[in-house]
């Protein structure tokens, strides 16, 4: 479903440039009007962002001269305005605490990225959270977690 409506600038920051390929077709194929730039370091995200304006900030966790998580505090210092999709290799439980408090407004796993990126954007595009745990829908009725619901994990639940 391509949502016409909405005019975007998307940049893109993750070190791996096969994701980069893969969250631009997927964007593309999804949204029309959406302009997407790509990055894959700190330097790189900090200078993009300095000298254009953007809607919206993908950042991978982990950039090639630097860690996502503090890069994405310098960006709320800069910028405190830029919602920024945060995304990983590793489960959403090891990070939302710490991306949430820094400024995230979601996250999304690059396990899930194809199913889950979308979704993501048209919540953050509301001005929504996304931090959708592992094995609940996008509801997040599955594990009675709303997709931007902070309760912890049970004891004992496994996320498998």
């Amino acid at each position: 479903m391509k949502n016409k409506d909405i005019p975007m600038r998307i940049l893109i920051a993750d070190s791996n440039s096969l994701f980069r390929e893969k969250m631009k077709q997927v964007i593309d194929d999804n949204f029309s009007l959406i302009m997407t730039s790509e990055v894959s370091g700190e330097d790189d995200a900090l200078n993009e962002l300095s000298q254009h304006a953007f809607d919206v900030l993908i950042l991978d966790t982990e950039l090639s001269d630097g860690n996502g998580l503090n890069v994405l505090k310098k960006i709320k210092t800069i910028n405190p305005g830029i919602p920024v999709l945060a995304i990983s290799m590793f489960p959403v439980e090891q990070y939302k605490e710490s991306l949430f408090r820094a400024g995230a407004h979601g996250y999304v796993s690059k396990v899930n990225l194809s199913n889950e990126l979308i979704t993501a954007l048209h919540q953050i595009f509301q001005g929504k959270k996304y931090f959708r745990l592992e094995g609940t829908d996008d509801s997040g009725k599955k594990s009675e977690l709303p997709a931007t619901g902070y309760k912890k994990m049970p004891k004992g639940r496994s996320m498998k």
